[in-house]
């Protein structure tokens, strides 16, 4: 891991996220959009495919997939740019890679909630159950993204564990 933060810490891009004062709160406040994004619509679907507003059509709530795909993108990107910008610190730090650990978990439940549960979703006529599956794949995103949530929120304060 730390020869990856020394090779990270060589980088051009490095200096140059160093080197702009300006640039850490433009990612921080980017950050911060992508994750409103992203935890809003999922809280939306995943509440709707367990039950909540149950008059509201549950593929109707999937519209809002576009923008939970564009905060996670946002996300991804400023990530990245956090990393390089000083990867020691994140290298070393409980914290983000707890992070990344529940990151890589809700991207496996997406993946499988897309492949497998959506087509389910989808044959569902008007006012049938939701499919056991596709409640406890919801109740994994909910759980796992406000893990990610939380962690996040922890990194400046949980050392390098």
């Amino acid at each position: 891991m730390m020869t990856l933060a020394q090779f990270l810490s060589d980088t051009a891009l490095h200096t140059w996220i160093v080197g702009q004062a300006w640039l850490w709160p433009v990612l921080e406040i980017t950050h911060f959009i992508g994750l409103t994004l992203l935890i809003g619509g999922l809280l939306v679907v995943d509440l709707r495919v367990l039950g909540v507003s149950a008059s509201t059509p549950l593929l109707a709530t999937y519209r809002l997939l576009p923008l939970v795909l564009l905060g996670f993108g946002l996300n991804l990107i400023s990530g990245v740019f956090f990393s390089v910008g000083d990867p020691f610190r994140y290298a070393a730090n409980i914290g983000f890679q707890a992070k990344m650990v529940f990151v890589l978990l809700a991207g496996a439940n997406a993946l499988y909630h897309h492949i497998s549960i959506t087509p389910l979703l989808i044959g569902l006529e008007e006012g049938a159950r939701t499919p056991a599956v596709a409640k406890i794949s919801a109740a994994v995103s909910l759980l796992a993204w406000s893990a990610v949530l939380l962690l996040g929120r922890l990194i400046p304060y949980v050392g390098t564990g």
